[in-house]
């Protein structure tokens, strides 16, 4: 079976993180983590600075490097040739692996030299090879989309950080992404600004884009996410409903971390 067969299995979940281990400056980040999202979901991570959250969302798509354990993405490996293979991928092979998982940062990472629709038609043309053209003509939809489509021909200087990263969830969205992943997209905001930013967030959701979400925004956590996951110390601490964290948790770990931001 080939890679892009699996791709199609739909009772394959779309993110598979299996026994991850990560030690980053002589510290144990991650230990031995497993979690399944399943395609249409959206999962929340949420816990005490340095929990691991963030690492746990940049090994998905090996931006951080795990010292055991694998991520699937739709059932392929992300960074070994062949699911339980310890040969890596090559760069390219990488590269190619990762157009299925969108990433939004949390300082936007726009090109500062190129307008909104520039930043959002460019990786479709370099990466995809589609023509410029149709990538065009798609960007302006997605810009459209998120609420920018008079924003085209501005540079990101000329934006606010809410647009700005608007702009950033275009472009994401642009490389046709199986899974979005976002990392704390608000916290660099404005508060009047994080509103406009979270309703895209929503609308995604309603369309059943699968979502993986490091965040501090518990009223979104409790109104869009399936799943909120509570990490603690490099570990899932907790894994439930919105409607039963809140209300009941389990974990005593869980309820002080609750307490702190109520």
């Amino acid at each position: 079976m080939s890679a892009n067969d699996v791709r199609e299995t739909p009772d394959v979940p779309i993110v598979s993180v299996r026994n991850a281990c990560c030690t980053l400056g002589g510290r144990r980040v991650l230990n031995d983590v497993n979690l399944d999202v399943e395609r249409g979901q959206v999962v929340v991570l949420i816990g005490p600075s340095g929990a691991g959250k963030t690492t746990l969302l940049r090994s998905v798509n090996h931006l951080e490097s795990l010292d055991s354990g694998e991520v699937l993405v739709a059932g392929v490996s992300i960074a070994h040739r062949e699911v339980g293979s310890d040969r890596k991928v090559g760069v390219a092979e990488l590269a190619r692996r990762r157009r299925e998982i969108g990433f939004v940062f949390q300082h936007f990472n726009l090109f500062p030299h190129m307008t909104a629709l520039e930043n959002v038609w460019n990786g479709p043309v370099r990466v995809l090879g589609q023509p410029k053209a149709k990538a065009r003509e798609d960007a302006r939809a997605l810009l459209e989309r998120v609420g920018l489509g008079d924003k085209g021909e501005s540079r990101p200087s000329q934006l606010s950080g809410g647009q700005q990263q608007r702009v950033a969830i275009a472009r994401a969205l642009a490389m046709r992404p199986k899974v979005m992943l976002f990392d704390e997209p608000t916290s660099a905001l404005d508060v009047e600004m994080v509103g406009e930013v979270l309703e895209v967030m929503r609308e995604l959701a309603r369309e059943e884009m699968t979502m993986l979400v490091v965040t501090h925004e518990m009223r979104f956590a409790r109104d869009v996410a399936d799943r909120i996951i509570v990490m603690d110390a490099g570990r899932i601490i907790e894994d439930s409903p919105p409607s039963e964290l809140f209300s009941s948790p389990k974990n005593e770990r869980t309820k002080a971390f609750l307490s702190t931001i109520h």
